[in-house]
């Protein structure tokens, strides 16, 4: 199982950054990682889209990816990607 989620990140007088992750559930590893001052669709995107460049990442047969309801995560942009990204990894795993 795969977990994702945003943290708002404060720091300044009254700056605010974003950071979205994505965890590896039964080993804790943070898998990819992704900072913005924006809060977009292109936030949980590009933590999508980096694993894909680190090819010591497997995941098992079946592997999902858990969020919140929030907008980010229920757009039908991100589950698209989700739905290719967890294809990519159960295709191209053993590479």
């Amino acid at each position: 199982m795969l977990l994702t989620d945003i943290t708002y990140l404060f720091y300044g007088k009254s700056k605010k950054a974003y950071l979205s992750t994505i965890k590896d559930g039964s080993t804790n590893e943070i898998l990819a990682y992704h900072i913005s001052n924006r809060l977009t669709l292109d936030l949980v995107i590009d933590t999508l889209v980096k694993p894909k460049k680190n090819r010591r990442i497997k995941l098992a047969k079946g592997t999902f990816m858990h969020s919140d309801q929030g907008a980010h995560y229920t757009s039908p942009t991100y589950q698209k990607f989700v739905k290719n990204y967890i294809k990519y990894y159960n295709e191209y795993r053993y590479q």
